[in-house]
């Protein structure tokens, strides 16, 4: 009886997560209404891989991914939340779904390669920790080296907290802390647009399940081979 329930008792304690911490980054005076939604977004992603159990067909692997939209909708229209945009509600719900998908499949496909997934949502949740602070760790080497802007575009690309800033609106580099702290704000540089966000992500998702696909029917093939030998 508890499996059958396994799921909404899961998505609840995410969504009683996300209300603690909606109410949590409330008192945050110093932050503005639009970093506060890409904080809720990045939380109810990373709390929804970690707490979800492990899709084992395509449409749980849909529910999963798709968990953390209304859940997010949810907590934009609780008081504590602030007043958030309909499209800018909306495109970071896009988001959600964006890197929920590659998360999952990325799990999938290591799944299949490590053939133990006891410690793969933690590799990658370290892992997805260390591409969002991409523009932190590796400020001192742009500092020091001036790459490019192609090189200088490509670093802010790839985290997921351009993909958030990108979506509520907000230009995450030039604000205050980001200014001080991390040398971005004063160098030549462009967002990516939200469509060429997507694109990469469908393009990464296609792929990861693409290999996954291959190489189970890879394993398939070898062990009915040996199993006929």
């Amino acid at each position: 009886m508890m499996g059958r329930f396994d799921w909404p008792i899961r998505w609840f304690s995410v969504l009683l997560a996300g209300l603690l911490f909606t109410i949590t980054l409330n008192t945050d005076v110093l932050a503005s209404a639009a970093y506060l939604i890409i904080n809720q977004g990045l939380f109810i992603t990373m709390t929804c891989y970690l707490l979800l159990p492990t899709p084992g067909s395509a449409g749980s692997l849909f529910a999963n991914c798709i968990a953390g939209v209304p859940l997010l909708i949810i907590l934009s229209q609780l008081p504590v939340a602030g007043i958030i945009p309909l499209a800018f509600l909306f495109q970071i719900s896009v988001i959600i779904l964006c890197l929920s998908f590659f998360l999952w499949s990325l799990s999938q496909l290591l799944t299949v390669v490590l053939a133990d997934d006891r410690f793969i949502r933690k590799l990658i949740l370290l892992f997805t920790v260390f591409i969002i602070s991409t523009p932190i760790w590796l400020g001192p080497l742009v500092d020091i080296y001036q790459p490019g802007d192609s090189t200088t575009n490509g670093i802010i690309a790839i985290t997921p907290l351009t993909h958030f800033s990108v979506a509520a609106g907000y230009d995450y580099l030039r604000s205050e802390w980001f200014y001080q702290n991390t040398p971005f704000g004063s160098l030549p540089f462009s967002y990516p647009s939200l469509i060429h966000i997507t694109a990469g992500y469908l393009l990464l998702v296609i792929f990861m399940q693409s290999l996954r696909w291959w190489l189970t029917h890879l394993i398939q093939t070898q062990k009915h081979s040996l199993n006929i030998s």
